[in-house]
């Protein structure tokens, strides 16, 4: 076995003890209060063997966190299969960035400070797996527009910012304010029923003036029906 196999093999041994280890302390305690020691002892390295796996906090901050985006983009891609309405697809998709962020704040803000705020950050591996984890939002919005179901007014990415940037906006809020009072639920509803109407295409003036024609021939032969079954004058 060559040395490059032998360290690979190593890393992979150890990859989601140290992973697995850094995010419970991160989640419980926060980036900031957590050191290398803290996950040395709990993975039972040496804080200098740990180094042989990591470069440094930064980069154990990455790999936290992009696999973090990789499991979710998964489960949440299973789910999406399940579903075949895009009202529900986007219920759904409001509802789980708002949970994600909420449920795991001390990582959600690991991610935007230690990550997504670097200047490396835009031609990073770590914006390619953000990409597909929030792509799947903007996926589904570009079919249903594709499909005369949504409006085009927008692309399919700048209504995933819109959608998506109004949930962390929501979510930070929350966090700033160190509250934990918010039906998590509720708010997705509301948002995504606030989105869907947004997003919705109106119809067209041709089928809504087909749609006047009928209604109006229908209360033209409800009302000579009504008409017919008057006394004669």
């Amino acid at each position: 076995m060559t040395p490059a196999a032998r360290k690979k093999g190593k890393w992979g041994d150890r990859e989601e003890a140290i992973l697995d280890a850094s995010w419970a302390l991160i989640a419980r305690q926060g980036y900031e209060k957590t050191t290398m020691a803290d996950i040395a002892v709990a993975v039972g390295l040496s804080e200098g063997s740990l180094y042989n796996y990591v470069s440094n906090k930064r980069d154990l901050a990455i790999r936290v966190a992009e696999r973090w985006f990789q499991q979710n983009a998964s489960q949440i891609e299973a789910s999406l299969a399940t579903l075949s309405s895009t009202r529900d697809k986007l219920g759904f998709l409001v509802l789980q960035h708002l949970s994600t962020i909420l449920a795991h704040r001390e990582l959600y803000m690991m991610w935007i400070r230690e990550v997504r705020a670097t200047t490396a950050y835009s031609t990073s591996h770590s914006r390619d797996i953000f990409r597909g984890y929030t792509g799947l939002l903007r996926d589904v919005l570009a079919d249903a527009m594709a499909d005369g179901e949504l409006c085009d007014t927008l692309d399919g990415a700048e209504a995933r910012d819109m959608v998506l940037g109004g949930v962390e906006h929501a979510a930070w809020t929350q966090i700033i304010q160190n509250r934990d009072d918010l039906d998590v639920g509720d708010l997705a509803r509301r948002l995504s029923d606030t989105y869907w109407k947004a997003l919705s295409a109106l119809p067209s003036p041709s089928s809504s003036g087909a749609a006047q024609a009928e209604q109006l021939e229908e209360i033209s032969q409800r009302l000579s029906a009504i008409e017919a079954r008057l006394p004669a004058k």
